[in-house]
């Protein structure tokens, strides 16, 4: 079977680096102080200079270029395995998971960047991690309904063996993305933007690693 289109992943990554290309444009034009969080009444209770602001955009970037890998893998399917059609329907469902992840986020840094060079950085800080962890809780509730195959899910060697350990471990998966994003979006809340980074980076260790350890032991416990 080919590999994904070319085309379509240069697209992709012209989404990834965008956002940091507009901020690079504009970079120099940024005030040296920018506020980061205000009061009821609108008045600004706490700023922070531009490199905590680069801070925040380097993890949306992070994130972005994180989700592209995780999703670019593709493992090698036999032909006698997966029919024509079968693999034209994965294909079309593997670029529309990714296309709507990669706007979502190219479209969501870019406009938390020009709010920033517009003087509206109303909640700057918390609106950053709100963002993510919405994605977050879209893609787990796409992980629970997400039927075998060999493009975009947990592919592990033991949910691609077994139907029933893909569709527990799936069911496993969405749960941890859904509760890890709602987790993202309350902490983003209250945590100061370096806390809020190092609770993303455990977060997702978590994802990629839980999801895994869960199908292997799954798979060895139907084993006997």
């Amino acid at each position: 079977m080919k590999q994904t289109g070319l085309v379509k992943e240069v697209l992709l990554l012209a989404l990834v680096i965008l956002p940091m290309v507009y901020l690079g444009a504009i970079w120099n034009s940024l005030p040296e102080i920018i506020p980061t969080n205000f009061n009821l009444n609108g008045v600004p209770d706490r700023a922070g200079d531009k490199s905590e602001f680069l801070l925040l955009m380097i993890f949306l970037f992070f994130t972005n270029a994180l989700l592209y890998f995780l999703f670019r893998y593709v493992p090698k399917v036999e032909e006698d395995e997966t029919t024509a059609a079968e693999v034209a329907a994965h294909v079309r469902a593997y670029y529309g998971i990714r296309f709507r992840i990669h706007i979502y986020l190219a479209v969501f840094t870019s406009l938390i960047i020009y709010l920033v060079s517009a003087g509206r950085e109303l909640f700057l800080e918390k609106w950053v991690f709100v963002g993510v962890g919405v994605l977050i809780v879209f893609i787990g509730f796409y992980l629970r309904r997400l039927e075998p195959n060999n493009f975009v899910g947990v592919r592990t060697p033991w949910t691609l063996k077994e139907v029933g350990i893909w569709r527990e471990t799936h069911r496993m998966a969405g749960l941890l993305w859904i509760f890890v994003g709602i987790g993202i979006i309350v902490g983003g809340i209250f945590l100061t933007v370096v806390s809020g980074v190092f609770l993303f980076i455990f977060a997702a260790g978590a994802l990629a690693a839980l999801p895994y350890i869960y199908s292997y032991r799954l798979f060895y416990k139907t084993q006997g």
